[in-house]
């Protein structure tokens, strides 16, 4: 494995105190000056009376309500697969913005967690088994039984995807999603149309293909390029491309069907998702049981889902509130 070069494993130097960088004659020295110096007011502080509030009594204290801050929300985040996304918005559709932030604070930090500084593969596995065992407990608590059913098969789709994922470096791992996605103005994932373009191309004019390919490969503006290249190749094609869809669709349906096989970690499945306490109580149990991972890790995931106040896992709002 490559050594690790993230700004996790930098050392860094402890902060010194003052007064350890002053010598013992130089702080005889201030103490023995700082009682000779005369102090600035010899009167002592006192709030003046406004003459026209004399002898009337103080108002009461005012009573504030507290103010809510939000912290921030969560990006959502999409595969770019619209099966899976658009399976998640609609069962969110509706729901509070915290169970959003829980929702999509799972998939980025457990499902497809991109930082994995100081992880092994057997926690990052264990990981992402806890993120489903998260998901369904939000599902038990928040939807009702038919949309819980296609939330949860989207959610463990996104956890065989993480499971598929590969490390590209000691820390950073690399998943099969894409990073640019067509939305539409219900937040509705459309499949890339590119996809359908180049599979085309591929079969029926390989020496294009190799063209597109070419120019892809080429510094700062190839991919740029290779884009245009394939859209004016489409637009000439179009016959071609109708023609080929009955076949890509077919190997698309292959290719989620070969996702649904891959197997997943099983370290945290079963979990009591009955209520937050049962919850926590049986993750911690299960934890147990598995002393190859690494507990101090986990045990912080758990406590952060303990220290959030309500039945979620997630807490994105600060109360403060004060008395005048």
């Amino acid at each position: 494995m490559d050594q690790c070069t993230c700004y996790n494993a930098s050392v860094c130097q402890r902060i010194q105190p003052l007064a350890e960088r002053i010598s013992e004659a130089q702080m005889e020295n201030i103490k023995k000056n700082f009682a000779s110096v005369k102090p600035m007011n010899d009167e002592p502080i006192a709030v003046k009376k406004n003459p026209s509030t004399a002898g009337t009594e103080a108002a009461a204290p005012s009573d504030r309500k507290a103010a809510i801050s939000v912290l921030r929300h969560v990006t959502p985040y999409y595969t770019g697969y619209a099966r899976i996304d658009n399976a998640i918005t609609d069962a969110l559709y509706g729901k509070s913005q915290e169970l959003k932030d829980n929702v999509y604070d799972i998939m980025w930090n457990d499902l497809l967690r991109h930082n994995v500084h100081g992880l092994t593969e057997d926690d990052r596995t264990a990981l992402i088994s806890l993120g489903v065992q998260k998901a369904e407990y939000l599902a038990d608590q928040f939807m009702d039984d038919r949309t819980k059913s296609s939330f949860m098969e989207a959610i463990r789709s996104v956890a065989r995807i993480g499971m598929e994922g590969r490390r590209v470096s000691a820390c950073k791992m690399e998943y099969n999603v894409k990073h640019a996605v067509c939305l539409d103005g219900n937040n509705h994932v459309h499949d890339d149309n590119m996809e359908e373009y180049l599979y085309t191309m591929e079969r029926e004019a390989p020496e294009e293909y190799k063209t597109y390919l070419k120019l892809k490969k080429t510094p700062k503006t190839g991919a740029q390029e290779a884009a245009f290249f394939a859209l004016r190749w489409a637009m000439k094609n179009l016959n071609l491309i109708a023609a080929n869809r009955p076949d890509y669709q077919k190997r698309r349906d292959e290719q989620y069907e070969k996702l649904q096989k891959v197997k997943l970690d099983d370290t945290f499945s079963g979990a009591d998702t009955s209520s937050k306490e049962n919850f926590l109580a049986s993750i911690v149990e299960k934890l147990k049981m598995h002393q190859n991972l690494q507990q101090s890790f986990f045990m912080e995931q758990i406590m952060k889902m303990s220290k959030t106040s309500g039945v979620y896992l997630l807490g994105r709002q600060m109360v403060l509130s004060g008395k005048a």
